[in-house]
């Protein structure tokens, strides 16, 4: 980072893990604060904590599977001077093939999505999700509804404002996120508490693109390591408490629905599916699992 960029203090929390590297942070950044929580407490509380602990205006939430290009601070730092009603900034996310990583994918998120495709979405929506658990995005995935909704049309190299970037690197002024009290800790341990975060931001002001600023992610780190026959029933269970957070009660039992019809659909095609990126059992016990937590 150049000399005169802003003041940066790092927050690292270990949310109890086995293999934390420690000596490796403290080498890389001799002043980063390191928070050791005694149990892994989730994604959102964990950010929750090192947000209390942090003194500047503008919090910047990475994941561990993301890591910065060049200089991506100055660039916020200065968006957010220039625009007072901007509440959060969302750099571009670039797959790790496109940062240089020869030996990596830039299709390494959820379902194999690109970034580009994974990082910007509208808020959630009935249309959007009968599309999705239909198949219908997956039958059609350069559909002009499903493009806009995840802002495929627009210029990725210009700033515009969006509804919902994924957190995997997310800045967001601090007197914002503490008066929404931060995450909401029910979306554990991890999944749609980003969704309910900028849903909540989006009364306070404007959340921005701004491409300026960009960080490689390799995405489904946490999918990989839970394994998806328990990643999907914990994906469903918080997408079902995002709809009844915000939806009521007739758009959540809609929704319950339209999961339960999404599985039972996904069940039958798996016999005739050619090309599974993992084995059928799995796959059919994570169906199972996501249809009865759509009416958990």
């Amino acid at each position: 980072m150049a000399a005169d960029g802003p003041p940066i203090e790092l927050i690292v929390v270990d949310n109890h893990s086995e293999d934390f590297p420690e000596e490796e942070v403290r080498r890389i950044w001799p002043g980063a604060r390191i928070a050791a929580l005694s149990e892994n407490v989730g994604f959102g509380p964990a950010v929750n904590h090192a947000a209390a602990h942090a003194k500047g205006e503008i919090l910047l939430l990475v994941n561990p599977d993301a890591r910065a290009m060049g200089d991506p601070f100055s660039p916020i730092a200065r968006a957010f001077a220039e625009h007072p009603d901007w509440v959060a900034v969302a750099p571009r996310l670039v797959g790790t093939a496109d940062a240089g990583d020869a030996g990596a994918s830039p299709r390494e998120t959820t379902e194999e999505e690109s970034q580009e495709e994974f990082q910007l979405r509208k808020l959630p929506t009935l249309g959007q999700a009968f599309r999705e658990l239909m198949l219908l995005d997956r039958a059609f995935p350069r559909s002009r509804a499903r493009w806009r909704s995840r802002y495929l049309d627009r210029d990725r190299g210009q700033a515009f404002e969006v509804e919902q970037p994924a957190a995997a690197a997310l800045a967001i002024r601090t007197p914002a996120f503490s008066a929404l009290k931060g995450f909401d800790p029910r979306f554990v341990p991890a999944w749609w508490e980003d969704v309910d975060l900028c849903a909540r931001l989006a009364t306070l002001g404007k959340i921005v693109y701004y491409p300026e600023s960009v960080f490689a992610h390799g995405g489904g780190a946490s999918m990989k390591r839970l394994g998806y026959d328990r990643f999907l029933p914990v994906y469903y269970r918080n997408a079902v408490a995002y709809w009844s957070k915000h939806h009521g009660t007739l758009g959540t039992l809609l929704f319950r629905s339209l999961v339960a019809a999404g599985m039972v659909l996904r069940v039958l095609a798996l016999p005739f599916r050619r090309r599974d990126p993992r084995p059928k059992r799995e796959s059919f016990r994570a169906y199972r699992g996501a249809f009865r937590a759509a009416f958990s």
